[in-house]
């Protein structure tokens, strides 16, 4: 079987997830070529697992203080290069697509008539799952930017629908000590110095900061490290760290609570899935959200202890297995051997 992967580079959450699948994949000598877009190529960390990677511009947002710029975001779309990247693609020589919600493949697929499945959190949405303020362009947007004959939706509940547990990273598999007063920060869409007025308060913790908006020449300010992005690193700190600070995407978040951290979300304003990301953390207990940069927030959220800890069973070897088995409309066993995996790990 030969495989082309696609990829949204939009985030690091896609990147992590997509390389536990495509590894998993590989070791029944499936051949998989991946294609990257909306991202640059700096971004990928993973490339020796992810193999021969082509980089396509794809479609991104534009990101401001905080929110989605709109009117950039327009102004940055390339519809006349998507047309002409997707036509021109040589797709002959592949049996499937995959794609994590990335556009190019996507498309690539229809145009060839290749079946194409889609993996990852996005397509959980198509069903009746928690959600924030529901008009006609996000749903819309989420159905069919990167739209696929058969899809997998993945959540921290499968809210009685037909969606699977996430998928994380093998990087955390192993335990390790919590120290009490250490706080991992991951907020990339805010400026250093709004990052800086929020947590300099709070001297009785350490903040271990990754992937501010600008960056700042100071390694070490006060009670705040600023660390430029390492997968080594970060995951050093995520597992040592008593919580999160983090925007509402999906998979960091996952991250954390496989592990037991506790969550503190700021959801990108403008954007539907994160918003919606918030509003179920909030449904299932599982952490708490501001819509800004919050220090009273901030300061109860620093004297909750974490109880919760939800353990995941290996979902890219059984999506993995459900692949090659060639059956692909018909999601229902892999559905029940996730849950009922997790449900035997609690």
């Amino acid at each position: 079987m030969k495989i082309l992967y696609g990829i949204q580079g939009t985030g690091n959450g896609h990147i992590t997830r997509s390389t536990q699948i495509i590894d998993a994949l590989k070791k029944y000598g499936v051949t998989i070529d991946v294609i990257i877009s909306g991202c640059n190529t700096d971004k990928v960390f993973e490339k020796a697992t992810l193999g021969p990677v082509r980089f396509f511009k794809g479609f991104t947002f534009a990101i401001q203080n905080g929110r989605i710029h709109v009117a950039h975001t327009i102004k940055n779309l390339s519809v006349l290069r998507f047309i002409k990247d997707t036509q021109s693609f040589d797709a002959s020589k592949y049996d499937v697509v995959i794609t994590d919600f990335e556009p190019v493949t996507s498309m690539i697929a229809k145009k060839n008539k290749i079946p194409c499945i889609g993996i990852g959190h996005q397509y959980a949405f198509s069903y009746k799952i928690p959600m924030g303020r529901r008009p006609l362009f996000p749903r819309l947007f989420l159905k069919k930017f990167a739209s696929a004959d058969y899809s997998i939706g993945m959540h921290w509940h499968h809210f009685d629908q037909p969606i699977i547990p996430p998928v994380i990273t093998n990087r955390l598999k192993t335990a390790k000590k919590t120290k009490k007063h250490v706080v991992l920060v991951y907020l990339p869409f805010e400026n250093s110095d709004s990052i800086r007025t929020f947590l300099r308060p709070f001297k009785n913790h350490i903040f271990c900061v990754y992937g501010s908006a600008n960056s700042t020449s100071q390694p070490f300010d006060e009670n705040i490290t600023w660390n430029p992005f390492s997968k080594t690193t970060f995951y050093e700190d995520l597992s040592h760290c008593s919580g999160v600070i983090c925007n509402a995407g999906f998979e960091l978040p996952s991250e954390a609570l496989s592990i037991g951290k506790k969550l503190l979300v700021k959801p990108l304003l403008g954007q539907f899935e994160q918003e919606s990301n918030a509003i179920a953390l909030k449904k299932l207990n599982l952490g708490m959200m501001m819509n800004h940069l919050n220090p009273k927030i901030l300061g109860n959220w620093l004297e909750k202890k974490s109880t919760i800890k939800r353990k995941y069973p290996d979902v890219a070897h059984q999506i993995s297995l459900w692949v090659m088995e060639g059956n692909w409309s018909d999601v229902q066993q892999l559905i029940n051997n996730t849950w009922y995996l997790n449900s035997k790990q609690h």
